[in-house]
Formats: structure tokens, C-alpha cells, sequence
């Protein structure tokens, strides 16, 4: 792939910030985008990986598309979305993608997500796993707050940070009485 991104093709971000025997992927701040994530999703050397860095990359609903399309990132247990432009349709696609049924940690910290995107992450067939998720400075309000608070799915939670989202703090007490939230060790609200 000859399209620059940061200054450098991806081939060689890749070749410069895959770490620990291939298993970490590190490409916060590069900007590769949803072309970038479509490259990374098809890539052959990434076969091993299990931790994927992708904060502030300008990936969108597609570039999520892409992701979950890959036939080759089927250990993935870490994904960094943190900063990017992911609504409630890249949510949902992570929520039914059966690739990213591994995940422990999942950070969609400050993108696009409202309440049908939490909706998606709460009814999660695929996210069983997951113990930590990260949805601070989205637009999840009190619906999607107490989606993800009365999740039937969600239940391997020990970290969960929904702050910023506009989440009133009538809805934040009955949502801190949910059985799903009583449970968790680092529950982040306000």
C-alpha cells in the first residue's frame, strides 16, 4: 500500500510499532484512518495479535466495517477506539461481530455513541467477556446508562467508565442498584 499516513505508509508504522512477538500493536496518533484499519484488518503479519492501539486515528462506522470483517485478528483481547468518530452503527457492529468475542477491554472513550449504541454493546451476545469498557464522553444519556447498568450479557464487568454522557443523577442512582453494577469493582459515572 503506497498511501502515506503520518508521514510514513502503514506497512512501516506496522513494522515500527508491532511489539511483544507481534501481540501489540501500538498506532495511537497516526491518523491511518478507516483506509488504514482496512489495510491492518487483511494483514497477514497481524495474525498473532492481541492488543490493538488505535486512539485517535479518524476511524469511522466503516473503518469498524472493515475490522470486523477480518478473517486473520481472531485473538484480538484489547481494542483502543479511544478518540476516533465511531457512532452507534460501529458500535453495534462491534456488539454482533463475533470477532471481538475475546474481548476483555474495550475503550470507546470520546466518540459518537448514544443510546442505541449502548443499547447494541448491552445486548452483546458476543461481548461476554468483556471485564472492562470505557464509554466516557459519548452521547449514551440515561437510556443507554441504564442499558449498559441492566445488561443480562454484560456480566464479567469489573470496570466500567460512562462519564460525561449527560446521564442525569436520578438515573445514576438506580443505575449504581442494578444487580450488573453492584458487582463492579470501578464503576466511573460523574
Amino acid at each position: 500500500m503506497n498511501q502515506p499516513f503520518n508521514d510514513q505508509p502503514v506497512e512501516t508504522l506496522i513494522e515500527k510499532n508491532l511489539f511483544q512477538e507481534g501481540t501489540v500493536l501500538d498506532l495511537r496518533l497516526k491518523y491511518i484512518g478507516d483506509e488504514g484499519v482496512e489495510y491492518l484488518a487483511q494483514c497477514p503479519e497481524l495474525s498473532n495479535l492481541r492488543e490493538l492501539k488505535l486512539e485517535r486515528n479518524d476511524i469511522t462506522d466503516k473503518g469498524i466495517q472493515a475490522l470486523a470483517g477480518s478473517t486473520l485478528l481472531l485473538g484480538l483481547t484489547s481494542l483502543n477506539l479511544e478518540r476516533n468518530s465511531i457512532g452507534d452503527a460501529g458500535a453495534g457492529t462491534i456488539a454482533q461481530s463475533p470477532l471481538f468475542s475475546r474481548l476483555t477491554s474495550l475503550n470507546l472513550w470520546k466518540n459518537a455513541i448514544g443510546p442505541d449504541g449502548a443499547k447494541a454493546l448491552a445486548d452483546s451476545l458476543m461481548l461476554t467477556n468483556l471485564e472492562k469498557l470505557d464509554l466516557a464522553q459519548n452521547k449514551i444519556g440515561d437510556e443507554g446508562g441504564k442499558a449498559i447498568a441492566e445488561s443480562q450479557t454484560l456480566t464479567a464487568l469489573k470496570y466500567v467508565d460512562i462519564f460525561g454522557n449527560g446521564i442525569t443523577e436520578e438515573a445514576q442512582a438506580v443505575m449504581k442498584e442494578s444487580p450488573t453494577f453492584k458487582t463492579i469493582e470501578h464503576l466511573v459515572m460523574a
